[in-house]
């Protein structure tokens, strides 16, 4: 909202701003088929650590902090990058070992990556892991069993549960759509979504945030803070650093869907943060008394 002296008034509730670190081709790879060809361990490094290095300057310039949701695998493969970004005061949380979706996976094989993801993260970061977000959302109704081995893991909280059915790939249609606690003590953080004619759009980031318009994005943000929630909002390396590696042969659609807007990120997103106030989801959930330190 503006005041009358043309400043921008921010809103008093506390959102997340969260990253998934992962590489453009790896995020990719259960949704279109990618050649050989694009597939490089260190074109792949060389992205992560290049947006990765950006989003890190982008955010302290704007004094915000927010939580990344990493790789196991690039705990393992980048530890120097894990560990600067927790040194910057961001939140270190899992973002499962490999970018696999959890309903393609059988629980031992889930549980043997969860665990080697969280102790990695912890012994690059020097600090506990809370917080979990499966790859592409993919905890739905045929996956709900990954939320007891969170729990049993030693994570507190989970932002994997999209309240949403129009989406494809995941979306628990009549999920919570705010801050719960879950039947078996894990506190659920989804991604934001908005009441539109009955229906749950989701709105917190990533595609979303680059195909709407961005007023549109401001005024679903602050209506959901309006009614006394955060949101949760996530974004991707590449959606904000200047790297994106660019895939031939994918359809139209597909590079619409992918690439559109992502030059924009920062731009856009700094437009967001102006009106509104950001920490990371472990902080939001301990000043809201849903976790204790």
């Amino acid at each position: 909202m503006n005041t009358s002296d043309g400043k921008t008034e921010k809103h008093e509730i506390v959102n997340c701003f969260s990253v998934d670190v992962e590489g453009f081709v790896e995020s990719n790879l259960e949704s279109i088929i990618v050649d050989k060809e694009y597939i490089s361990q260190a074109k792949e490094r060389y992205e992560i650590e290049k947006n990765i290095n950006e989003t890190l300057e982008f955010l302290a310039e704007l004094s915000i902090k927010a939580t990344f949701f990493y790789l196991g695998r690039i705990g393992r493969d980048m530890p120097d990058l894990v560990r600067k970004t927790a040194e910057q005061g961001h939140e270190i949380a899992c973002h499962s070992n490999e970018h696999l979706r959890i309903y393609g996976q059988s629980r031992e094989d889930f549980k043997a990556g969860l665990d080697y993801a969280k102790k990695i993260l912890e012994d690059c970061s020097g600090n506990e892991v809370c917080g979990f977000r499966a790859p592409d959302f993919s905890i739905t109704k045929d996956s709900l069993w990954a939320l007891d081995i969170l729990k049993e893991a030693g994570f507190k909280y989970d932002s994997s549960i999209c309240p949403t059915g129009v989406h494809d790939v995941y979306g628990i249609e009549d999920a919570n759509p705010y801050i719960h606690k879950l039947s078996n003590g894990l506190i659920e953080f989804p991604v934001s979504t908005i009441n539109i004619f009955g229906k749950r759009v989701p709105f917190g980031g990533g595609g979303y945030f680059r195909l709407y318009p961005l007023f549109l994005s401001r005024y679903f943000a602050s209506r959901v803070n309006r009614e006394g929630h955060p949101c949760m909002l996530y974004m991707h390396p590449y959606e904000i650093g200047p790297v994106i590696p660019g895939i031939n042969g994918i359809s139209a659609y597909r590079k619409f869907r992918h690439y559109y807007n992502c030059n924009k990120g920062s731009k856009r997103l700094r437009k967001i943060f102006q009106g509104h106030n950001f920490d990371t989801a472990v902080k939001i959930l301990t000043e809201r008394r849903f976790l204790t330190t």
